[in-house]
């Protein structure tokens, strides 16, 4: 019989959190209301004057782009509304007045201390955030969002009505991993579609320089330089490795070569980014003091591009209008629609040692891999980039940044074979520009 672990459940600041739970229990009844009276309140004063925008989930790779996308509906369209269910109010505040600060934001204002707060975040979020949200989104149909809260959107998918499902050229493991997919994963492709249109014109916010310039003498980076992002979270759910970087020392040969061509490189990230060996040129923001959102957003705006793993923070290539390399990629249906982009995907290898070539994977069911299971006939795991991979993919990647911003659609031919295999069916993927190095999908040549 498996036992529960409460450190496990309530993660960091556990013991708080486990003594505030009386208390929260208490004024549970006081808060909710007091934070419908106050959401009520302000909507019934919005409502038809400006596109409402709901945030239900407070992970980066939530926030970012559903900002992102509020800035592109203000830039084309009409005036807009953020309406914030999320306990880091604070944050969103943050990133909103430098991402998107034309919009009216719909937050509460926070009434405990900030250590407080953080404790009590973990029973708010559960019980007065979500069912907030779920109440008054029936009641403000209307309103936008790209990410539903987790597994609430298993009743909202019938593949019946799904016109990519009923287009499909064939029947196949892929098109019931297809299904499974759209059931269980919480994006509104439908309205990401609408944001990936509007993001094709969209060419970064303003940053401003000479406050990117303090922050680079405080870190005392020199000349141009290179955002790096390597996460290496242990994800508790073991499908969820998929995305972690195990082996982060490989990565140090990507430092190296570009320290020797001419570059810092700052890493960027927070707790779960590694510790690498001091070195000139480097330089390790990630567990400096200059550390905060506001920071992030300078340190994307000044760079030359930006190299990640596969994390929430890549979205800041789109908001910045910067390259971007992506490196041990996974997850290819959830992608960004950032114009300059190329990746290095994790190469896929079953039980008996065979690699799956790209062709294979593209109609394969795991190219839904998204970090639940899915049923596939065979065991597979993700294979990390060796260290040649890795130069190989930034060598071609150098050479594509001398070129113009139109000259990044001139696909090789085998990217052009690769584009050609995509349909609707591939989901985001289907709808960026960006490609596969020139280099992964000579492997398989």
């Amino acid at each position: 019989m498996r036992v529960l672990n409460i450190k496990s459940v309530l993660g960091r600041f556990w013991l708080l959190k486990l003594l505030l739970f009386p208390i929260f229990l208490v004024i549970w009844p006081f808060y909710f209301s007091y934070l419908y009276y106050f959401y009520s309140r302000q909507l019934s004063k919005n409502a038809g004057q400006r596109q409402l925008f709901f945030l239900a989930l407070d992970q980066y790779g939530v926030t970012v782009p559903l900002l992102c996308y509020v800035r592109c509906w203000s830039d084309v369209r009409s005036s807009a509304s953020l309406v914030v269910f999320t306990p880091q109010i604070e944050l969103v505040r943050k990133l909103a007045k430098n991402i998107c600060p034309a919009v009216q934001l719909i937050a509460p204002p926070v009434l405990f201390s900030n250590f407080v707060q953080r404790a009590f975040n973990v029973f708010a979020r559960n019980f007065v955030f979500v069912p907030l949200y779920h109440k008054l989104l029936r009641k403000y149909p209307e309103a936008l969002y790209i990410n539903e809260t987790r597994n609430v959107s298993k009743s909202v998918y019938v593949k019946h009505l799904d016109e990519i499902y009923k287009n499909r050229p064939y029947d196949s493991p892929f098109w019931d991993a297809y299904v499974e997919t759209r059931k269980v994963f919480d994006v509104r492709y439908n309205v990401a579609q609408d944001f990936f249109q509007l993001a094709k014109d969209f060419r970064g916010i303003f940053v401003d320089e000479a406050l990117v310039q303090d922050l680079l003498s405080g870190l005392k980076v020199p000349g141009k330089y290179v955002v790096i992002n390597i996460n290496v979270k242990d994800y508790s759910n073991k499908i969820q490795n998929i995305r972690r970087i195990a082996h982060f020392e490989r990565y140090n040969v990507l430092i190296d070569y570009l320290i020797d061509k001419g570059y810092s490189v700052v890493l960027q990230g927070q707790r779960e980014q590694p510790f690498f060996s001091p070195r000139k040129g480097f330089i390790d923001y990630a567990h400096s003091k200059f550390q905060s959102a506001e920071n992030d957003l300078l340190l994307f705006g000044g760079c030359e591009f930006y190299v990640s793993s596969k994390t929430g923070a890549e979205w800041y290539g789109l908001v910045c209008d910067k390259p971007v390399l992506g490196l041990n990629y996974t997850e290819l249906s959830s992608m960004q629609p950032c114009s300059r982009l190329r990746f290095y995907p994790k190469r896929v290898r079953n039980k008996e040692g065979s690699y799956l070539l790209w062709r294979e994977f593209l109609k394969h069911p795991l190219y839904f891999q998204l970090g639940q299971s899915l049923p596939t006939q065979e065991t597979f795991e993700f294979v990390e980039m060796e260290e040649h991979e890795i130069i190989a993919a930034v060598e071609e990647f150098l050479q594509l940044l001398q070129k113009p911003r139109e000259q990044w659609m001139n696909y090789s031919s085998l990217q052009a074979d690769f584009k050609k295999m995509l349909h609707p069916g591939h989901l985001d993927l289907y709808h960026i520009s960006g490609l596969p190095c020139e280099a992964y999908l000579k492997e398989d040549s």
